[in-house]
C-alpha cells in the first residue's frame, strides 16, 4: 500500500513549460542547488461520480489518472523534467531531490491524440494538481478530489473520458484527430455545453466548452464534468466535423419537437456516438448531486419514447443508429431488431460524405445510402423490417436520390411550398417550433456549375408582416450550414443575389421566428461569368 503524501490542489498550471527568453543584459539569479538526482515514484487517481435519478452520485469512485503528464517544477514553475502515468496511474520521475513541486496536468498526448482541459477559453493554461516539496524516499499517492472549490477531479475525469472516445474513434476509423482543448471550470460556462470548432481560426486546434456550474453550487447547478454521456456527445460533434460532413445550422433542440432534419441528424448521431463509445444505450444528463439533484435528460436509445418520430426527431436518429449496431461486437440487443452491423461500418459510411460534393445529409439520406448499391451494409428489406419492429416510420427511407432531404432546387426554376410555425400541434406532429421546427422551414440544394451570380426571389402569399403571421425569411448557406447571405424583411417579396464559386449551396425558407404560416413560391436563376 502506498503511503499518501499531503497534497496541494492548484487551480491551473501554465501550459507553456519553457522559460521565457530574457534580455541578455539582465542579471541572472544565482543558481539554486536542488540536490542530487533522485527518483520519484507514485500513483495519481481522481474522484468520479456516476449519474443517478437524483443527479450525480453522492458516492465517489477512485479511478486511475491514465496517461497524464507529470512534471517536476522549480519555485518559478519552470519544468525540470517530465514523464507520463501508465494505464494504472503510476509514474516514475527522474528529477533533482529538492524540487519545489510535482505537478500533474490534465493533459493527455498518446498515439496521436492530444487533449488538455483548461480553465481559459484560449487553452493557455492547463488544470493541474500539485504536491509541494515531494520526498523521493517515500511513495507518492496523489488524489484529485471533487469536493474542492475548483473541483479539480472533474478536469481529470473529462480528460480520461475524451481519451476513451478518441481511442474508440481511432479503432473504428483508423484516423487520429487534431489537438483538442476542453474549456471547463467552476463558473466558466453555466448555460450549455457545446462544440466551439477551431479556436483560434486556422490554428489547427479545436475546442469543446463544458458546463462547470456556479462556484460553490455544485449540489444544485448543472455541471457536466462527470456526465460522460454529455462529454462524449460534444466530442462526437468534433469527430463528425473532422471526419464527416455537417448539415446543422445550430440552435437549440429541445425534446418533444420535430425540428430541422439537418440539426436533428447532427444532434442525434452525436448522442449515438456517445452511447456507442460507452456501450450503453442510456444517455443521461445530471443536474446537481443526489439527493437534491435531478436528470435533465434520461433517454434510453433501446426503448423509444412516445411521440412524433422521423427524420426531424433527433431521438429517432440516435435510436435508429443504435438499433443498427446493437447485437454486433458484443453490444447488447434487448429489442432483437434483426440488424447488427459494427460501429466501424456506420462510421465509414458517414465518413464517405467528407469529400462528396453536395453532401448535406439527414437520417433518411444515410439509411438510403447503407441499404442500396451492389453490396449494401443492410439490405433494404431488412432495414424496413427493423424500423417496423422498433416503431419508426418506414417512409423516412427514400426510394431514390430524388426523395432525399434537402430537395434539389432547379435553376432556373420555381418551387412552391408552405411554412407553418404557427399551428399547434405542428402539422407533422409534436409542438410548434417557429425557430427551427420541421414545418417551420424548407430547405433546398442548388448547384452552381461555374462561378457566377445566383438570384433568389421569395414570393409570400400574404403581407409578409409579423402582425399577420406571414413573416417568412430567406437564407443562403454553404455546405457547412453557415449563412452566406439572408433576406429577413417584412414584405411580401424577399430577394437576394450573391456572386458564388462553383459548388453546392443551400437555400432555407423559414419562419421569421415568432410563429408564422403562409404559402410561398421560390424562384431561382443564375448568371454565370463568361456565359453569353
Amino acid at each position: 500500500m502506498l503511503k499518501r503524501h499531503a497534497l496541494l490542489l492548484s487551480f491551473a498550471l501554465s501550459a507553456c513549460t519553457t522559460a521565457r527568453a530574457t534580455n541578455s543584459a539582465a542579471i541572472a539569479p544565482p543558481p539554486v542547488d536542488l540536490g542530487p538526482p533522485a527518483t520519484f515514484q507514485g500513483v495519481v487517481r481522481y474522484e468520479a461520480r456516476r449519474p443517478t435519478l437524483q443527479g450525480a452520485s453522492a458516492a465517489l469512485e477512485s479511478r486511475p489518472a491514465r496517461f497524464v503528464e507529470v512534471v517536476a517544477e522549480d519555485a518559478s514553475h519552470r519544468e525540470l523534467s517530465r514523464t507520463v502515468t501508465d494505464a494504472e496511474g503510476r509514474f516514475t520521475l527522474q528529477a533533482p531531490a529538492r524540487v519545489s513541486a510535482i505537478a500533474v496536468l490534465a493533459h493527455v498526448s498518446r498515439e496521436g491524440s492530444d487533449v488538455r482541459v483548461s480553465p481559459q477559453g484560449d487553452g493557455s493554461v492547463t488544470h493541474a494538481l500539485r504536491l509541494s516539496r515531494p520526498d523521493a524516499s517515500r511513495a507518492i499517492e496523489l488524489v484529485a478530489a471533487d469536493a474542492t472549490p475548483d473541483g479539480i477531479a472533474g478536469a481529470f475525469h473529462i480528460a480520461d473520458t475524451i481519451l476513451t472516445g478518441l481511442d474508440a474513434t481511432r479503432s473504428w476509423t483508423g484516423q487520429t484527430l487534431p489537438p483538442l482543448v476542453v474549456y471547463w471550470g467552476r463558473g466558466v460556462t453555466t448555460e450549455w455545453s457545446f462544440y466551439r470548432g477551431e479556436r483560434p481560426a486556422r490554428s489547427g486546434r479545436f475546442c469543446l466548452e463544458l458546463l462547470g456550474g456556479s462556484p460553490g453550487r455544485q449540489r444544485s447547478t448543472d455541471t457536466d464534468e462527470h456526465d460522460e454521456g454529455i462529454i462524449l456527445h460534444e466530442l462526437g460533434h468534433f469527430v463528425f466535423d473532422r471526419l464527416s460532413s455537417n448539415s446543422s445550422t445550430g440552435g437549440s433542440h429541445p425534446a418533444g419537437y420535430l425540428i430541422d432534419p439537418g440539426l436533428a441528424w447532427e444532434e442525434g448521431r452525436a448522442t449515438w456516438f456517445s452511447s456507442a463509445v460507452r456501450r450503453d444505450p442510456h444517455y443521461q444528463d445530471t443536474i446537481g448531486l443526489e439527493p437534491e439533484g435531478s436528470l435533465r435528460v434520461d433517454h434510453d436509445l433501446e426503448h423509444p419514447t412516445p411521440g412524433a418520430r422521423g427524420i426531424g426527431n433527433e431521438m429517432s436518429v440516435s435510436d435508429v443508429l443504435w438499433d443498427l449496431i446493437d447485437g454486433s461486437d458484443g453490444y447488447a440487443d434487448d429489442d432483437h431488431d434483426g440488424v447488427a452491423i459494427a460501429p466501424a461500418v456506420v462510421m465509414r459510411a458517414m465518413m464517405s460524405w467528407r469529400d462528396q460534393p453536395g453532401a448535406y445529409p439527414a437520417l433518411g439520406t444515410f439509411l438510403r445510402q447503407i441499404s442500396t448499391g451492389e453490396s449494401p451494409a443492410v439490405p433494404r428489406d431488412a432495414l424496413l423490417a427493423m424500423l417496423q419492429r422498433t416503431h419508426e416510420p418506414t417512409e423516412m427511407v427514400p426510394r431514390d436520390e430524388g426523395e432525399d432531404w434537402p430537395a434539389n432546387l432547379p435553376v432556373p426554376g420555381v418551387v412552391g411550398g408552405k411554412i407553418d410555425g404557427l399551428t399547434n400541434p405542428a402539422p407533422s406532429g409534436g409542438r410548434a417550433r417557429p425557430q427551427n421546427g420541421f414545418d417551420a422551414l424548407r430547405v433546398y440544394r442548388v448547384q452552381m456549375p461555374a462561378r457566377g451570380w445566383l438570384h433568389l426571389e421569395l414570393v409570400i402569399d400574404g403581407t409578409g408582416r409579423p402582425t399577420d403571421h406571414t413573416d417568412i425569411d430567406l437564407e443562403l448557406r454553404d455546405h457547412r450550414g453557415d449563412v452566406i447571405s439572408a433576406a429577413r424583411g417584412t414584405e411580401a417579396r424577399e430577394t437576394l443575389g450573391r456572386l458564388l464559386d462553383a459548388g453546392f449551396y443551400y437555400v432555407y425558407v423559414r419562419d421569421g421566428g415568432q410563429g408564422n404560416r403562409a404559402n410561398f413560391e421560390l424562384r431561382a436563376r443564375t448568371r454565370l461569368l463568361g456565359a453569353p
